[in-house]
C-alpha cells in the first residue's frame, strides 16, 4: 500500500525527494525507485547499485547481508 508522506521525504535510493511512496522498514522509498527495483533483472549492472542502496538502512543492513 502507498502512502503519501506527511511532508517530502528523501528517497533512501535516489535521494530525490517526494510526496508518494512508501516506508519500506525504515527507508522511505519513492514510486519510481520502486518500479525501476520491480523491473530490474538481477542480471542487470545496476541490480548491485540498488542492493547497495538499500543496504544503507540501518533495519535492512542484517537481513541483506546473507
Amino acid at each position: 500500500m502507498y502512502k503519501r508522506a506527511t511532508g517530502v521525504e528523501s528517497c533512501g535510493v535516489c535521494s530525490q525527494e517526494s510526496e508518494k511512496g512508501f516506508f519500506l522498514l525504515s527507508m522511505w522509498i519513492c514510486l519510481s525507485c520502486e518500479r525501476k527495483m520491480v523491473e530490474l533483472d538481477v542480471e542487470d549492472p545496476s541490480y548491485a547499485w540498488y542492493i547497495d542502496r538499500l543496504r544503507g538502512s540501518k533495519v535492512n543492513h542484517r537481513m541483506l547481508s546473507h
